[in-house]
């Protein structure tokens, strides 16, 4: 009796872990989609808004065969988002969408990749966050939903 309660207990934590890790993904999420909603649609310019930055190809193809597979490949190129954003200096209105990246990718088992892919086109930061701000719309809707 004693034991089966105490397995009943850690089924209830592992359930409960499970849980409130992914509600804080979800939250973390709704923050990046928040901040980069406001460094678009900002009154004031961004101060570093004609930074040239590399371009990141968020509309390659989506693997439809395997969705364990399209959930790396979206999380690489959030990572690959974040290593572009990384490499911008003096601009602090970034700080804060960087530090929630960096956050939801290690909520992602995503710690210290590489994913940036070798690149040759360079875009104003501006045009950058704008697409980075539709793929994860698109991203929430259709995979993070689920």
């Amino acid at each position: 009796m004693g034991l089966a309660l105490w397995m009943k207990g850690i089924i209830l934590l592992v359930c409960l872990e499970g849980i409130s890790s992914s509600s804080v993904v979800n939250v973390t999420m709704k923050e990046i989609m928040e901040q980069l909603g406001s460094l678009k649609n900002k009154t004031r310019p961004l101060t570093c808004k004609s930074s040239m930055v590399w371009q990141v190809n968020f509309n390659k193809a989506k693997m439809l065969y395997n969705s364990s597979m399209t959930r790396q490949a979206n999380l690489k190129k959030i990572c690959a988002a974040l290593e572009v954003l990384n490499n911008i200096t003096n601009c602090q209105e970034i700080e804060p969408l960087k530090r929630n990246m960096r956050f939801f990718l290690y909520n992602n088992n995503t710690r210290n990749e590489t994913c940036l892919e070798t690149q040759d086109t360079k875009i104003q930061l501006s045009r950058f966050l704008g697409d980075l701000h539709t793929f994860l719309l698109r991203l929430n809707r259709d995979w993070l939903t689920k």
